[in-house]
């Protein structure tokens, strides 16, 4: 059974629904899941270490910031080596303002600069998921749980 985190910041609740149907797309027989919410700093990134692999979501402030309290999580990571821990980042965003989910592609440079294994594909969504946001969503599920049984089953192997 391999050990996930889905950890994210949601003001509005628009991420903190992503990481529920994240969760829906996992494999329940494959994947032992923990869900939490960063509040204010709270989070010991020494716990990301735990897992085999990390679900990250995080809203868009503004024009392409960073949330308060992921800048702040963002400080802590850069604290811990995450090499072999494969990592999947979501978020949402308002396509009102130029730099839509720049949060996203932000925290995916955060983790890379940690060694950890991103995943390419992101998910980006335009307030709350609809219908069309649902395939996406599915498809980091299924990337994030193929890669990260197979890293941790090399792992195990001693291969890694």
């Amino acid at each position: 059974m391999i050990q996930v985190l889905i950890l994210y910041a949601s003001s509005t609740g628009n991420t903190e629904e992503i990481a529920d149907l994240i969760e829906k797309y996992l494999d329940p027989t494959v994947c032992e899941t923990t869900m939490e919410n960063i509040e204010m700093g709270d989070m010991d990134p020494q716990r990301l270490l735990q897992y085999d692999g990390i679900l990250f979501g995080t809203y868009t402030y503004d024009d392409g910031d960073l949330p308060f309290e992921t800048d702040i999580f963002c400080d802590t990571l850069r604290t811990v080596d995450l090499t072999g821990k494969v990592v999947g980042v979501f978020g949402s965003g308002d396509t009102a303002y130029d730099e839509f989910c720049a949060a996203v592609d932000l925290m995916k440079a955060e983790f890379k600069q940690q060694n950890a294994r991103v995943i390419q594909h992101s998910v980006k969504v335009d307030l709350s998921p609809d219908e069309e946001d649902l395939q996406s969503i599915k498809k980091l599920a299924e990337e994030f749980q193929d890669l990260t049984t197979n890293s941790a089953a090399t792992r195990k192997a001693g291969i890694f």
